[in-house]
């Protein structure tokens, strides 16, 4: 589907607050890592009744809410690893740029809880986004972008992650979801009480989101849904009126993993590459730069950069 920008060049140079469900991560998991508050219940429920039922949904996909509680325990445990920035105005910042982008651009999918933002208190460059709208990037991350537009653009990428379902599809590709969800079976298939089928299933989500943080941390999405995300990142950043050719802007700034880890990862440049068609397309300025400016000046009033 090809973007189609909606924005008027006033709005564009605007922050939109709107009426979608925004929040601030730290809020949300304050009270609770991945279970929720009402207990192992919570990362069962579903549009279905029975254990069998939910066994046999879970197969086929996840439903918007069990989504959101993967996306919610992946949120708590990069929380609890990497720490939030203890600077409330860059965390209010990304905040503010989230939900524009998400009130903007309407080929964002929507999800159970809304679209929650947060800036993680480790210097090296990343993103972390779990299923069902948990969007979080580290301070390097935000210190290496050079614009508003550079912000959003790292956020649109993450954004796009989820949208696209790809933690869903890492998750299910992995060893652990398939061991475990075999494991889950024979507890479905054996006579007796539900407890102990709620009981497994908080240890296979607890254990999954552990995993599938570690393997973000470490090596991404992999080469496909990496560049998957940059694409559908830049036409969301056309969406929300911001310059659609910024993701390839940042990752040409973006330095290579140094480490062997990142194998999976692709380089930054041939990331860059990729985009060139859709950034030639529709990147730049569409109010003879009216907005850029406006953002420009409100990013380093913001962040404090010279």
């Amino acid at each position: 589907m090809k973007p189609h920008r909606l924005l008027t060049p006033v709005l564009g140079a605007t922050l939109l607050l709107g009426a979608c469900r925004m929040g601030d991560v730290t809020g949300n998991l304050a009270r609770n890592a991945v279970g929720g508050g009402r207990g192992a219940g919570d990362v069962i429920a579903a549009a279905v009744t029975g254990i069998t039922d939910t066994y046999e949904q879970m197969n086929v996909k996840f439903s918007p809410e069990q989504e959101y509680y993967l996306g919610r325990g992946v949120a708590a445990h990069a929380i609890a690893t990497y720490g939030l920035d203890p600077d409330e105005s860059r965390q209010a910042y990304v905040r503010k740029i989230g939900a524009a982008i998400v009130e903007a651009a309407p080929r964002i999918r929507s999800t159970y809880g809304g679209y929650h933002f947060a800036v993680l208190n480790s210097p090296t460059p990343n993103g972390i986004s779990g299923p069902g709208g948990f969007i979080l990037i580290t301070r390097g991350a935000l210190d290496l972008a050079r614009s508003e537009d550079e912000v959003a653009a790292v956020l649109a990428h993450e954004i796009a992650h989820v949208s696209l379902q790809h933690g869903e599809a890492v998750i299910r590709a992995g060893n652990i979801w398939k061991s475990q969800f075999g494991a889950l079976g024979r507890v479905v298939g054996a006579a007796g009480g539900g407890g102990k089928f709620e009981s497994t299933m908080a240890t296979i989500f607890a254990d999954v989101t552990t995993g599938f943080t570690r393997q973000l941390a470490d090596q991404g999405y992999g080469s496909d849904l990496e560049y998957k995300a940059d694409l559908e990142g830049t036409y969301i950043l056309y969406d929300a009126g911001y310059d659609a050719s910024s993701i390839q802007k940042y990752l040409k700034a973006l330095p290579d993993r140094p480490t062997t880890a990142w194998q999976a990862h692709p380089e930054s440049a041939d990331r860059a590459q990729h985009l060139a068609a859709a950034a030639t397309q529709w990147g730049g300025p569409f109010d003879g730069g009216a907005g850029f400016a406006a953002r420009l000046a409100r990013f380093r009033r913001t962040l404090a950069v010279r």
